[in-house]
């Protein structure tokens, strides 16, 4: 029976198995990079009357509308038997994902990495006999080398809005991932704010990771539990907020933000105004303006401040093993790869041994 198997099949088979981490689901982006490789889906609708077709997805109420194409990139797999599929069919796929999605390496890897997990689960789980079993390697990727200088930071989280501001704040403060500032409990943290224990069925790597909280993280908490006593008296049919950082505006309110909208265009908008703001300021003063202050287009993204928050640590002399124990990295080596070195600092260690001759 295995051997007659689907790709679909398999794959749903898979996202329905629960995880080794306390039995925990597959997250959001394995059904959807999933459901992308083995769901035909349309790729666009044409408004009666235009000639000019509409991205699918998008709501006209004055005009009907009609499927007029299919996505050719997607559902490469719809019909495939999982024993069928090989190496040439992971390239294709590549190319459509480069092509047609407009996908960087970094982006493709996050396909090749489900499919080559599917791959696993059918021979290991289901005991599929491929007819010749694919080589799936990620792509190359180029290592994030930016972060952010403390000064840039103080400078930019003043255009941000209040909650994002204060989960900026938080970030960078503990270093930890968005994922669980974003799900940040109440429950989470200790009375008096300066200790905050991550389950392990929350954490990446599945172990429970207690963090001491320094000043700057507490001030933020500090100022969060005020907001939530008076949303809670302007709101008292909320009955409780469990989360941390809540919406307050009436369609999410006392709600956590998705993870897509925390770095949505309000995030992109506030590094423009960032960026404007120091050219503007250069161009008053008829100076040139410092290059090294601009925030460069995609570099900064959420995760830039785990990276920042290791690099401020290494830089205030705190050694690795500390870094990664208050960050939660699993090895020193995954903690290395977060640690970026200043022009400032390789100067100095340069100037070390400027004396001995």
């Amino acid at each position: 029976m295995s051997k007659h198997l689907s790709f679909k099949e398999v794959a749903i088979r898979y996202l329905n198995k629960p995880t080794k981490k306390l039995g925990r689901a597959k997250n959001a982006n394995a059904y959807s990079t999933l459901e992308w490789m083995y769901e035909k889906r349309p790729s666009m609708i044409l408004i009666e009357g235009r000639k000019k077709p509409v991205p699918y997805g998008r709501k006209n109420s004055q005009r009907s509308h009609k499927v007029v194409s299919w996505d050719e990139t997607s559902g490469r797999f719809a019909d495939v038997a999982m024993k069928d599929i090989a190496n040439i069919d992971v390239e294709d796929m590549e190319t459509d994902l480069r092509n047609a999605k407009g996908l960087s390496n970094s982006g493709i890897n996050t396909y090749l990495v489900y499919l080559r997990a599917v791959c696993n689960f059918a021979h290991d789980k289901l005991n599929v006999s491929f007819v010749r079993f694919p080589k799936i390697e990620t792509l190359p990727t180029k290592e994030r080398e930016y972060y952010l200088t403390p000064e840039i930071a103080k400078g930019w989280i003043k255009f941000l809005d209040p909650l994002r501001a204060d989960m900026v704040r938080f970030g960078l403060a503990t270093g930890q991932r968005k994922a669980n500032i974003i799900g940040l409990k109440w429950s989470w943290l200790s009375k008096d704010l300066t200790r905050m224990v991550i389950p392990a069925d929350d954490a990446k790597n599945g172990c429970s990771h207690t963090i001491q909280l320094n000043k700057m993280a507490i001030e933020v908490l500090t100022k969060r539990l005020n907001d939530r006593t008076v949303l809670l008296e302007k709101y008292p049919r909320l009955g409780n907020i469990e989360y941390v950082f809540v919406q307050d505006d009436c369609q999410h309110l006392g709600q956590p933000m998705s993870t897509w909208a925390v770095t949505n265009e309000m995030w992109k908008r506030s590094i423009r105004l960032y960026n404007q703001n120091l050219m503007h300021r250069a161009a008053k003063d008829n100076r040139s303006v410092d290059r090294a202050k601009l925030i460069p287009e995609g570099a900064l993204v959420f995760h830039t401040l785990r990276h920042s928050f290791a690099t401020w640590l290494n830089e205030a002399g705190t050694d690795l093993d500390d870094i990664a124990m208050v960050g939660g990295w699993k090895s020193l080596d995954a903690c290395r790869r977060y640690v970026k070195k200043s022009e400032d600092r390789a100067r100095e260690v340069g100037s070390r041994i400027e004396h001995l001759l």
